[in-house]
Formats: C-alpha cells, structure tokens, sequence
C-alpha cells in the first residue's frame, strides 16, 4: 500500500525536475521477485524517474514502506535525479 510522507524542512533530497517539490512524496513498494520487493518515491506531482528504469528502485525482502525503507528510496531519489540532471 502506498504511504504519503512530507519532509519539512528539506534541504537534503533533490527538487522534482517536473515541479519543483522536494517536500512530499508517496512510498510505493512493489514484488519483483519470489523473495524481494522494490520500494521508489514518487512526486507529488506523479513524476516517477524511476517509471523507466526501475533499476534504480531500492530492494528490500520485505517491500515495506517504513521510515528506514522511504530515507534509502529518497536517497535512490537524489542519484536518479542527479544521473538525469542536463548539467551532471
């Protein structure tokens, strides 16, 4: 089940390339395999970076949408979004 979550301040997590947002985001988590889960934010907006290249989902057995699993999902987050970024 997905789970909404706002960082207020946030001055560690990068800015949505679509809106400008790095407060909200929504947890998804998601079996990819018999024994393992992707967990990735998405914007509040609904950007996913991850919508295309789910490699960059972070892998959890569980799949849960924990405080510990949503920190490394933004911290999958910030490399995806600074991979993509036209000035990196």
């Amino acid at each position: 089940m997905p789970r909404k979550f706002k960082l207020v301040p946030n001055d560690k997590y990068e800015k949505c390339p679509k809106c400008g947002n790095n407060q909200e985001f929504t947890a998804h988590s998601s079996q990819c395999a018999e024994d393992a889960c992707e967990v990735w934010v998405v914007c509040k907006c609904g950007y996913d970076p991850t919508q295309d290249i789910p490699t960059w989902r972070f892998e959890d057995v569980w799949g849960g949408t924990d405080d510990g699993n949503c920190l490394v999902a933004l911290d999958c987050w910030n490399d995806i979004i600074q991979e993509l970024a036209p000035n990196s």
